[in-house]
C-alpha cells in the first residue's frame, strides 16, 4: 500500500493510462499562495496503490492542466464538467469522475 505523489500531469496520465483506471476522484481546496486561492487535487486508486496529483490556480485556469477556473459569488470554483471533459479529452475516453471536496459550513 504505497501513496504516489505525482509532481506533474504527465505523469499522473501515465499512471492513469498505466494502470488502466476508471475512475477518478477530484477535490478543489484552499491554497492560499495560489492567485486565485484554490488548487485542484486528482487522485485515483491502482491494487492497493493511491495515486495524487496537485495542480495550482495560474490566473483563469489551473497551472499545468489549464482547467478553466470559475468566479461567482467572488469566490473561485471549478466545475465538475469541466474536469470530466478535460480527462475525457486527454484520455481519449470517457472516465468516471467523483467529487470528493470536503466543504464545511460554520
Amino acid at each position: 500500500m504505497t501513496l504516489h505523489r505525482l509532481r506533474s500531469w504527465e505523469e499522473f496520465k501515465q499512471a492513469l493510462v498505466r494502470c488502466r483506471a476508471d475512475c477518478v476522484f477530484f477535490a478543489i481546496e484552499d491554497y492560499p499562495l495560489g492567485n486565485p486561492p484554490i488548487s485542484l487535487r486528482l487522485l485515483f486508486t491502482c491494487g492497493r496503490d493511491t495515486y495524487v496529483f496537485n495542480d495550482f490556480a495560474r490566473g483563469d485556469h489551473m497551472a499545468q492542466t489549464g482547467i478553466p477556473i470559475r468566479a461567482g459569488g467572488g469566490l473561485p470554483y471549478v466545475l465538475k464538467e469541466d474536469v470530466e471533459d478535460f480527462l475525457k479529452r486527454e484520455l481519449g475516453r470517457p472516465i468516471q469522475v467523483v467529487d470528493f471536496t470536503m466543504t464545511t459550513f460554520l
